[in-house]
């Protein structure tokens, strides 16, 4: 009887192995990349994400179109088993995924996040409007990368200088990429990525209540709920912003006007937001405002989601 229930202890009822977490990126020596690409990634990504998106994300996973097809592919990492046939087969991939062109047969098994808040916003008017997705249904998702293992994202200009000589597609996207105006802090995971307790989850209908998104930044275009438009450029329009907020060769020093609205709006937001994710989220969100916002006034004023005595950050730009 002991030795049955001993037995009985040890049986496992289900046999298969635990899904990964995570599928990284494991460059070898030979693909002619310095390990060191694997560092240079930044602490926050975004991804704007709806039911038309590829793949599948929520609060728990987020899919590529081969993890959610359950493709082999999935499973396996770009860098293993490289010879000359795999990797035009990643090149051609990686420029289909890059380049929103329909995949046909190809399985894409990558997964696209931005540095760029104001990138990921203007997704929003593009979903909204080219797929008449309501805002309630487009999510905006943030992850803290120092909390996922090393090799989880790779930047997109690194595989790009990998596996452009094995597209001629492929190449020509690099050059267009390699200049400031037309790169969009783009970077990849691929497979499948659980980011459970790892994420805050912001539905873009909340940065549009109350006018909160065109407070924050007036160059933000109105949208209009319930109508359907034509769908607005989303590259384009990002590339007129960046001129717009951030203007070059130099900003004037004059502060932007109504800046306690401007504030205020950002404090709308946070409060759908996790305590702790407020204060990095909320930077981002005040980056969007310009250059010349008067640190002095922002400690001085009474906002919950920021710490004065811990305001010692720079401004952060797109």
């Amino acid at each position: 009887m002991d030795s049955l229930t001993e037995a009985l202890q040890s049986t496992r009822l289900n046999n298969e192995p635990e899904e990964l977490e995570q599928l990284v990126f494991n460059p070898q020596p030979d693909t002619g990349i310095e390990d060191t690409v694997l560092d240079n990634i930044p602490r926050y990504l975004f991804r704007l994400a709806s039911p038309k998106s590829d793949g599948t994300t929520d609060e728990r996973w987020v899919r590529s179109a081969a993890a959610v097809d359950n493709d082999p592919s999935s499973l396996e990492d770009i860098f293993s088993n490289l010879d000359i046939d795999k990797r035009e087969e990643i090149a051609h991939m990686l420029n289909l995924h890059l380049r929103w062109w329909p995949k046909d047969d190809v399985q894409d098994n990558f997964v696209s996040w931005t540095s760029s808040l104001l990138f990921a916003i203007q997704y929003i008017y593009y979903r909204h409007y080219k797929d008449g997705t309501s805002l309630d249904e487009i999510k905006l998702y943030v992850v803290d990368t120092t909390i996922f293992p090393r090799g989880t994202f790779m930047r997109d200009l690194d595989l790009l200088d990998i596996f452009g000589g094995f597209d001629h597609n492929l190449q020509n996207l690099q050059s267009l990429r390699n200049g400031d105006t037309w790169y969009f802090g783009e970077y990849l995971s691929q497979g499948s990525l659980k980011i459970e307790n790892k994420c805050q989850v912001i539905p873009a209908d909340v940065l549009f209540e109350r006018n909160r998104l065109r407070r924050i930044q007036p160059q933000f275009a109105n949208i209009y709920r319930g109508e359907r438009q034509r769908a607005p450029t989303w590259a384009n329009e990002v590339v007129r912003l960046r001129r717009a907020i951030w203007p070059l060769p130099s900003p004037s020093t004059s502060a932007p006007t109504g800046m306690g609205d401007r504030l205020q709006a950002i404090e709308e937001i946070m409060q759908h937001v996790a305590p702790d994710w407020r204060f990095p989220i909320a930077i981002h969100f005040a980056a969007l405002i310009g250059p010349n916002i008067p640190r002095v006034e922002m400690a001085s004023r009474n906002v919950g989601f920021l710490d004065s005595q811990s305001w010692s950050f720079p401004w952060l730009t797109d």
